[in-house]
């Protein structure tokens, strides 16, 4: 193995790790803070400063990342945040304390842009759409790995316990890091000029604007409301973790044959519109769903949608910007889609109190459904290949 396999594989590591250390205690940090006495809207402001944190500091993030081509020292930033974050929530009691070691995850979280661009590096100008179905499966790894740790201590040692496992997994991310040795990126110098090139950019604007739609759709479905539609319907606490379980795992077992035998022989344009059609499908399954064992169909489609997509958004990205600006343009759309999941949720949220679910995923499918049609038709127009 040479020294560039060996870093490429060290990197996988490096994301599944990190992502697992980000995410296992999240699932019962809520219910933790409900033992601590905390009310619903705290809960509710300490939940969503991680993605405030995100909206603020990815752009800045992916500019000052450019300017000093510090890609491993990003990552290191992250890895060593998301662990002491952990660490520090498992201690923490009061609301600036919680806070503040959330912020830090927040943080954490908006180091993923140094991770792509530089995973994205180790791999030819003409394989970024193979490059980015990779770095996702590995996020989606990481989240399952995340998913079995939580789930398992969760359950025989209480909610505290995850964050324990975030720690571990997050400690041992950091130690990979450390071992990382990047390739040199061929570039020239970061110019202030650069940052006005990413934000009119066309193609970069077309894969934000349906970055957002895609992260407003997960976000009010999958991590939402679909599991109430679940638990309607007589599933029990088992069943909509499976729910979730499905969704992310077959996002790490299909990404290899998605990327050499689909996404790779077909448009652009093709794919972005593949992507949205089976959200919409998945939509329209839930909104007509009679039992869970629909559920589970509709989030396996929504699986494999969210991962064609993101990998795709993500690899117009980065082939229509030169390597000096990846970072700033990952940031940016990064920052953008942000919008998406702030918003998605309360939309959503909103029909369904008014209207009911049915209605609510009815909306959605058909918004997923424009949206095929929609980025089809810009992908031809802007995107190349």
């Amino acid at each position: 193995m040479n020294k560039t396999e060996r870093s490429l594989k060290i990197l996988s590591l490096t994301i599944i790790f990190f992502w697992a250390s980000e995410y296992a205690h999240v699932p019962y940090y809520a219910p933790y803070l409900s033992t601590l006495g905390f009310t619903a809207t705290m809960i509710g402001i300490v939940t969503g400063i991680y993605g405030f944190t995100q909206l603020i500091v990815r752009i800045p993030m992916g500019i000052i990342t450019d300017m000093k081509s510090s890609y491993k020292a990003t990552i290191l930033i992250g890895t060593g945040f998301t662990t002491l974050s952990s660490f520090g929530l498992i201690f923490a009691k009061s609301v600036p304390s919680i806070l503040f070691f959330r912020m830090l995850a927040g943080i954490a979280a908006s180091t993923w842009l140094a991770f792509s661009v530089l995973y994205n590096a180790y791999y030819k100008e003409s394989e970024a759409v193979t490059a980015m179905t990779n770095v996702n499966a590995f996020n989606n790894a990481g989240k399952l790995l995340a998913f079995f740790l939580g789930l398992i201590t969760a359950k025989l040692y209480g909610y505290r316990m995850p964050l324990v496992c975030s720690f571990i997994t997050g400690l041992i991310a950091l130690i990979l890091a450390l071992n990382l040795k990047p390739i040199q990126l061929k570039r020239e110098s970061f110019k202030i000029e650069h940052i006005t090139s990413v934000i009119t950019n066309p193609a970069i604007i077309v894969a934000s604007l349906f970055g957002i739609i895609l992260q407003g759709y997960t976000q009010a479905t999958v991590f939402s409301f679909t599991s109430a539609v679940a638990k309607n319907l007589g599933a029990s606490a088992l069943e909509i973790g499976i729910t979730t379980l499905l969704y992310t795992s077959i996002q790490v077992i299909s990404a290899p044959y998605l990327a050499k035998r689909i996404l790779n022989r077909i448009s652009t344009a093709l794919s972005l519109f593949l992507g949205f059609a089976l959200l919409s499908l998945s939509a329209l399954i839930v909104a007509i769903s009679i039992d869970v064992k629909t559920i589970y169909i509709s989030e396996l489609l929504a699986g494999i949608g969210n991962l064609i997509l993101v990998s795709m958004l993500m690899a117009i990205i980065v082939s229509h910007t030169p390597q000096e600006k990846q970072s700033t343009a990952m940031g940016f759309y990064q920052a953008i889609y942000g919008l998406g999941m702030a918003s998605g949720p309360v939309m959503v949220g909103s029909i369904v109190q008014q209207s009911g679910f049915k209605t609510a995923y009815l909306t959605v499918s058909l918004i997923s459904l424009l949206s095929a049609l929609l980025s089809y038709v810009l992908a031809i127009r802007y995107v190349k290949k």
